[in-house]
């Protein structure tokens, strides 16, 4: 996502997959836009339901160039997780980047169900 890791200003990008895990839709949202990492989550799930996506990916990035995820960032993530999990939606991963690097919450074990860890 190197369109997003230099930008000066907190974005979103939103990826939608199918039941097969193609990708179906791409949304890009800047900070202060409805799209928002650690704002509502009712519009993303929204264009889950509505593209009747199977799962998706979050990406954002840290405009300070450190990818290193936040204490925000971790809580928004778990909360976003449990609503999807309820709703019956695969939450993938969150991916966040940071200049030229990416931390992929997921791998890194800050996903729900991948070993509980606090922020770094």
């Amino acid at each position: 996502m190197k369109e997003i890791g230099g930008l000066g200003r907190e974005a979103m990008v939103e990826l939608l997959y199918d039941g097969s895990g193609m990708l179906m839709e791409r949304t890009i949202g800047l900070e202060g836009d409805a799209v928002s990492v650690r704002g509502r989550y009712r519009p993303l799930l929204q264009r889950v339901f509505e593209a009747d996506a199977a799962g998706f990916v979050l990406v954002h990035n840290h405009p300070s160039g450190d990818p290193r995820p936040s204490a925000a960032d971790l809580a928004a993530t778990r909360r976003l997780a449990a609503l999807a999990g309820a709703l019956e939606v695969e939450f993938y991963d969150h991916l966040i980047v940071g200049g030229r690097s990416v931390v992929s919450m997921r791998q890194a074990g800050f996903m729900p169900g991948t070993g509980k860890r606090s922020a770094a």
